[in-house]
């Protein structure tokens, strides 16, 4: 970043990449929009987005700084045009209102399976930009798919379903789990501003993955590109088999993926992170076989959780709103 660069991001508190005049430009006018986003929401209440307030510099519990890189991220997203970014955050406001990601990452109870499904682990020590947070997603631990795939409102007989949740227990759950990890993102750290996804096909036949799989996994992309921009560095996909490598480069070739998106993945048929990561930081699962202190993904996760440090906006809405207090969705 050039001091140039660095002074005109200054002036909008953005320290996590370098901006032009002109992109420092759209973004206050994006700032100056938040009174009219506010206006046009469902609930013009609702003011949250990853925990922060996003509403003007003059209301309480305003992080202008954090606020501004959220905005930031989304006006990146959609080119820097300034009116569509505007109408991309009424319906990503719109959206957590409804579908109330915090209370799925914080208060809901989930199916002890989906636990086996994913994790979050935070390297510290990793100097390769972005790639200190990062989720785990272990489709090879799946055993309920049907169970855990449906709609709230599909299953019969369920007495503990008081109340329909919108998405189904594995979408909920995987929208937590993203909700948590970046609560352990710095907005305005060039080297922790995004985190790093790994999904691990181990033990998982292309033959015989479940069409709820399938639907959920169209469903979450879809919603993760629309409700969080910019946050995602690289993805990783490992012990892919081989007969499913070339299914990346033919998406290519046709454009189903675009080249700005294929850039962030890294396909592997093994499971060896260590250039990523760090041979000591990972089990011998995912560093080539050398036995290290760390057992396992799950321990690894387990002694991040006292680091966790969910924004206090975040909280006073858990608390304000009571939102689907310790509701089980098992």
């Amino acid at each position: 970043m050039s001091d140039a660069e660095d002074n005109l991001a200054g002036n909008v508190g953005i320290k996590s990449q370098s901006l032009k005049a002109e992109q420092v430009e759209k973004l206050s006018k994006l700032i100056k929009l938040i009174p009219d986003i506010l206006k046009e929401l469902k609930n013009p209440d609702y003011d949250e987005i990853f925990g922060y307030r996003i509403n003007v510099d003059t209301e309480s519990q305003v992080n202008i700084p954090v606020r501004n890189e959220i905005l930031l991220k989304f006006l990146i997203a959609n080119d820097y045009d300034v009116q569509v970014t505007k109408e991309k955050l009424v319906k990503t406001l719109n959206w957590r209102n409804e579908f109330k990601p915090l209370s799925a990452a914080y208060l809901e109870t989930h199916d002890k399976e989906l636990d086996t499904l994913g994790a979050i682990t935070k390297f510290n020590d990793n100097e390769k930009a972005n790639l200190k947070v990062v989720t785990w997603n272990f489709y090879g631990n799946l055993k309920s798919p049907k169970k855990l795939f449906e709609k709230f409102g599909d299953a019969e007989g369920k007495e503990e379903k008081k109340q329909e949740l919108p998405g189904s227990r594995f979408l909920r759950w995987r929208i937590g789990l993203m909700e948590r990890s970046l609560a352990l993102v710095d907005y305005s750290d060039p080297q922790n501003h995004k985190i790093a996804q790994i999904h691990d096909y181990n033990n998982v036949s292309m033959f015989r993955i479940d069409p709820g799989m399938k639907a959920a996994t169209k469903e979450i992309i879809e919603i993760f590109g629309n409700n969080y921009p910019e946050l995602l560095s690289t993805k990783f996909f490992i012990n892919v088999p081989t007969l499913m490598s070339w299914v990346f480069t033919f998406f290519n070739k046709i454009g189903v993926i675009s080249e700005e998106t294929l850039k962030k993945f890294q396909v592997l048929n093994n499971g060896n992170l260590s250039s990523y990561f760090g041979e000591s930081n990972l089990p011998k699962e995912y560093n080539g076989g050398k036995t290290t202190q760390i057992k396992d993904i799950f321990g690894l996760e387990n002694s991040i959780k006292s680091s966790m440090e969910f924004p206090e906006y975040g909280k006073h809405l858990l608390d304000k709103h009571d939102l689907q207090d310790n509701l089980s969705v098992e």
